[in-house]
């Protein structure tokens, strides 16, 4: 890399400095305010050439507004007052646009200390302007969006949990005053068990893992009332701010929708209870009947109106009655079918996969028809075991139903509109409704029976 020696001249120096900075307008005046001298970036940023302004006044460069109003005298006798006089306003290129500037005007003493000149420097700080323009009016905007949003409760917290911003709906849900919550911990909001147990650090850790924290829980307000809060906390842009709480009193909803469940319950309740009632008829009139083959269709019937019992029993026991786990609903169930028939056993190896409950209720029958049939018919004289699996894959569920006994009959395996077994006819019906593909499978011995479904209806 080339090297070049300084000028041994200081005069030199100090005037390749002002030339070099071409960003900065630089320019000397006498005391009436004369232009002596003009850098480069003066020219740049104005647009007169040295020739076209030195022996001009400075007013030059100034609003016709300012010139009226004496701003460059007044910048003049600040500088020679005080020692310099800070300048923001509009200046005027010789085009005739204007740009906001940003500058400076000194006295040049001699050596002697004797003042007589003057200095300004002068940079375009019209970009910096319009930033600042934009944010203030993006900063009224939000103030006035906080201000009008009197039904969300909108604060902020630092990473200590110190309230640095609260808004009017914050005010009105909560019951603080601005300036009585503004340094609290916003841990008072929240009820003493969830307090104690550390929720808002929970909320602070996954909003700052992930962005957002969602929340739903009860919250206390000023007078020690509570209400059901569903909120959502996000981290403050600028790094180690604190954290934004946006939050509405969800409390009506809430007993709405626990009032719903309850009822809901209720009526599954019933159901299973109703439906336990038909399946205890049909099992004492198929006792009281002498014809075997009508004794058995009742006992049929009495063990599909007891699977779907045990499914309504089963969702009205666990918090989500609108969906089932699928690999604890086919433990349940199988452990019936084999109390139902001791003789044999019933193995089942579930992938937990969640279901909505209309589809658990068509999987239910369809298990209990297949598993029925293999007690039946592939292990009519003899002892047995039937294996139920479901595996989740992807979109879809794979249940397998298999046994190694003897083999179905082909009246049972028929699938055709005309086959004899009504169980069959059943299985048809449900892996239609079920929108699933059925094989059969001779496995010799024993028959496997693998349904495809999607997990969603």
């Amino acid at each position: 890399m080339d090297q070049y020696p300084l000028p041994s001249d200081e005069t030199e120096i100090y005037r390749h400095i002002v030339e070099s900075a071409r960003d900065y307008a630089i320019f000397a005046m006498n005391r009436d305010g004369t232009v002596v001298t003009w850098s480069a970036g003066a020219e740049n940023l104005f647009g007169y050439s040295p020739p076209e302004i030195i022996g001009q006044s400075g007013a030059a460069i100034f609003t016709f507004e300012d010139q009226l109003a004496g701003a460059m005298l007044k910048e003049i006798r600040l500088a020679l007052t005080t020692g310099r006089a800070d300048d923001n306003r509009w200046h005027v290129r010789k085009d005739g646009s204007s740009f906001w500037a940003s500058g400076l005007v000194m006295p040049l003493r001699n050596d002697a200390g004797e003042t007589y000149g003057l200095l300004k420097i002068v940079r375009d700080r019209t970009q910096m302007l319009h930033e600042d323009e934009t944010r203030r009016a993006s900063e009224e905007r939000l103030q006035l969006i906080l201000k009008s949003a009197i039904d969300y409760a909108i604060f902020a917290f630092d990473r200590a949990g110190r309230i640095i911003s609260w808004n009017t709906g914050a005010c009105r849900i909560f019951g603080y005053e601005e300036d009585e919550i503004l340094g609290r911990d916003a841990r008072i909001l929240f009820v003493p068990e969830d307090r104690n147990d550390g929720a808002l650090e929970r909320e602070m850790k996954a909003a700052a893992e992930r962005g957002r924290a969602e929340n739903e829980r009860f919250h206390l307000r000023k007078d020690g009332s509570t209400f059901w809060g569903s909120g959502l906390t996000m981290p403050l842009r600028a790094q180690r701010a604190g954290y934004l709480k946006v939050l509405r009193d969800d409390t009506e909803r809430h007993f709405a929708e626990e009032h719903q469940q309850i009822m809901l319950r209720e009526m599954s309740h019933r159901v299973k209870n109703s439906l336990a009632l038909v399946a205890a008829m049909l099992a004492m009139q198929a006792r009281s009947t002498k014809q075997e083959e009508v004794g058995q269709a009742l006992r049929d019937a009495e063990a599909r109106v007891g699977t779907i019992a045990q499914v309504h029993d089963q969702l009205w026991r666990q918090p989500d009655i609108e969906t089932v786990d699928l690999a604890d609903f086919l433990s349940s169930l199988c452990q019936r079918l084999q109390q139902s028939a001791s003789r044999h056993a019933v193995s089942v190896n579930a992938d937990p996969c969640m279901v909505d409950a209309d589809r658990a209720i068509q999987i239910a029958l369809l298990v209990n028809e297949l598993v029925t049939n293999a007690f039946k018919h592939a292990y009519p004289d003899v002892s047995g075991a039937v294996t139920v699996s479901a595996r989740s894959i992807a979109d879809e569920i794979c249940l397998e139903i298999a046994d190694d006994g003897r083999g179905l009959p082909p009246e049972v395996l028929s699938f055709e509109n005309d086959g004899k077994s009504l169980g069959m006819k059943i299985v048809r019906a449900l892996v239609q409704q079920l929108k699933a593909e059925m094989h059969i499978e001779d496995r010799a011995p024993g028959t496997g029976f693998v349904i495809r479904l999607p997990r969603e209806g």
